[in-house]
């Protein structure tokens, strides 16, 4: 039996949850530039479009962004995002244009996990098996709790803050942007 630990770190999800008009499209396309940015690989998993209701549309989306942090450690961001009471809201800009926005609201789940040996190439034989626990109980312990994990829990939260600019939440940006020290690793 795997334990949690031999296989990957998960760490804990971020929620955001709003209610009013945001622009899917800009949304979209501005986590798909940042993880580009950063050499994320980004996939689209599930795309469920559900029979409206007579309060109004229901989207579901599952997105996942990986990365292979170096021959062992794989770095892979998982996105659930739910719209419940959607309708598509045409909008007359200042400059005259006309754009289509989203009106309902919208729940969103963003995970990190850090991936050990996801090729499995250490499972092998029983000898690879006990060099990967050692490998993890002692060496890769120290690089991911004071390495890994706090630079991706800091990305994590970027995300979040990204999100939240797009959605034009109240509490734009993120907190620890300009933090010094050893944690904001880019």
């Amino acid at each position: 039996m795997v334990k949690a630990f031999e296989a990957y770190v998960p760490t804990p999800t971020a929620y955001i949850r709003y209610a009013g008009v945001w622009d899917m499209q800009d949304l979209y396309e501005s986590l798909v530039d940042w993880f580009r940015q950063k050499k994320y690989h980004f996939h689209e998993k599930i795309y469920k479009h559900k029979h409206p209701s007579p309060f109004g549309i229901e989207r579901q989306y599952v997105w996942a962004a990986e990365r292979k942090e170096n021959e062992y450690v794989k770095i892979a961001y998982n996105f659930y995002m739910h719209t419940y009471d959607c309708h598509d809201v045409q909008v007359v800009m200042k400059d005259g244009t006309a754009r289509e926005f989203t009106k309902g609201r919208i729940w969103i789940e963003v995970k990190v996990n850090i991936q050990f040996d996801d090729e499995k190439r250490w499972d092998e034989k029983a000898f690879y098996r006990h060099l990967k626990d050692f490998y993890n109980k002692y060496v890769n312990r120290k690089r991911l709790m004071q390495g890994y994990s706090p630079k991706f829990r800091t990305e994590q939260h970027s995300v979040c803050a990204l999100i939240a600019e797009r959605l034009k939440l109240q509490t734009e940006g993120f907190e620890h942007a300009h933090l010094g020290g050893v944690y904001n690793r880019t």
